[in-house]
């Protein structure tokens, strides 16, 4: 068979550019052409991708073609996204198309494999921009209905997508993404990472985006409410993250927190590397992630594979993920979350659990699975 990919919305490795769907696309890509050695791959990327970026994935794999479509930001987005795209598409004959962000160009009817990755637009559209209303109100149902098979990445998501579509509920399969992490940094490497960035020994930590649906700004009120009843703690805070839609608030939080609690016990230290990720995230007191609604929960199911006790919601996908390896707390209690943090701190017993069962838990998001699996749909 002759697989076409849609690569535009992709990791960039080499520039360390793109967050969750854009990781999710590199990290299924490169498994799939290394685990299948039967069919052969067209890969559709943006031309402003870094070169180094795409030979990370293609590695002189004989049986992968490159398609470079127009740049990203292009001044006629609806007709290079979805009639010059769809003609791209089809001029290469291909036997199916994965389409791993969530939508399908307009024009294509051919065989595909829509990946769904969260409905959060359609339950929650206050937290987004209202420039999204074409992809919520077009694209989106569309992709939906046109798709000949669907991937959900958690069951949370296929109980939303069924509940919204109702044509969904017959093609649509769950597929686990992988959790692709290095953890066997040394210790003077470490110790770099928490100097650059002013980090001392003790630490909470939170990534993710800064906009209302991680709901950061909770979190710091939690923070205070902790460091304010242990006024004897040293852990401080560290959130890392892009600035999302909506930051002003996240920011405003922070400067009243810090104003009112001794030294600077809270740091913002917004986009970092992979590297520095993994040891962040490694070397931390406790991971906490009290976001309103994922389809996932990449930060997660990595701080569970990276040995981190992790507080996260009690919805979504993160109660799904969360259950039984994590503290699961009601995200807009920040009550709730401060008393999350002072167990996940203070009850070694349970720290030793969460950290055990974290781990196993997290051997079930393999990339190697995931591959497997959608090798399966293929001839399905």
């Amino acid at each position: 068979m002759k697989i076409g990919i849609d690569c535009r919305n992709f990791y960039d490795a080499y520039r360390n550019e793109g967050a969750g769907i854009e990781r999710y696309a590199y990290h299924l890509t490169k498994s799939l052409i290394a685990r299948d050695k039967v069919n052969d791959y067209v890969l559709f990327f943006y031309s402003d991708l870094s070169p180094e970026a795409i030979h990370r994935v293609r590695t002189g794999n004989p049986r992968v073609k490159i398609v470079k479509v127009l740049r990203r930001n292009s001044r006629l987005p609806f007709w290079d996204s979805h009639i010059k795209f769809s003609a791209l598409l089809k001029k290469e004959k291909l036997d199916l198309t994965i389409f791993p962000a969530n939508t399908i160009p307009l024009f294509y009817r051919q065989r595909s494999i829509l990946v769904i990755h969260d409905l959060a637009i359609f339950l929650h559209p206050e937290w987004f921009p209202d420039r999204q209303w074409f992809s919520r109100r077009i694209v989106v149902p569309r992709s939906i209905r046109t798709a000949t098979k669907i991937v959900a990445v958690s069951e949370s998501t296929k109980l939303d997508l069924c509940r919204l579509f109702k044509t969904a509920e017959k093609k649509t399969r769950v597929i686990y993404p992988g959790v692709a992490v290095k953890e066997d940094y040394s210790a003077s490497e470490s110790e770099k990472v928490k100097i650059k960035f002013g980090i001392g020994a003790d630490y909470v930590l939170f990534i993710g985006t800064m906009e209302p649906r991680k709901n950061a700004v909770n979190l710091l009120k939690a923070f205070f409410n902790y460091i304010f009843e242990n006024e004897a703690s040293h852990v401080s805070l560290v959130l890392a993250g892009i600035k999302g839609w909506k930051f002003q608030n996240f920011f405003g939080e922070l400067s009243r927190v810090n104003q009112q609690l001794v030294g600077q016990r809270v740091k913002y230290i917004g986009k970092i590397s992979n590297r520095e990720r993994n040891i962040l995230i490694k070397n931390c007191r406790a991971f906490v992630f009290p976001s309103l609604y994922e389809g996932f929960g990449f930060p997660v199911a990595e701080a569970l594979a990276l040995g981190a006790p992790v507080v996260t919601s009690d919805n979504s996908s993160l109660k799904e993920i969360g259950e039984g390896c994590a503290i699961l707390i009601n995200p807009e209690d920040a009550n709730d979350i401060r008393r999350g943090i002072k167990k996940a701190l203070e009850d070694k017993v349970l720290r030793f659990q969460l950290i055990s069962r974290g781990q196993e838990r997290a051997r079930q998001f393999s990339w190697i699975r995931t591959a497997e699996k959608f090798v399966e749909l293929f001839s399905d």
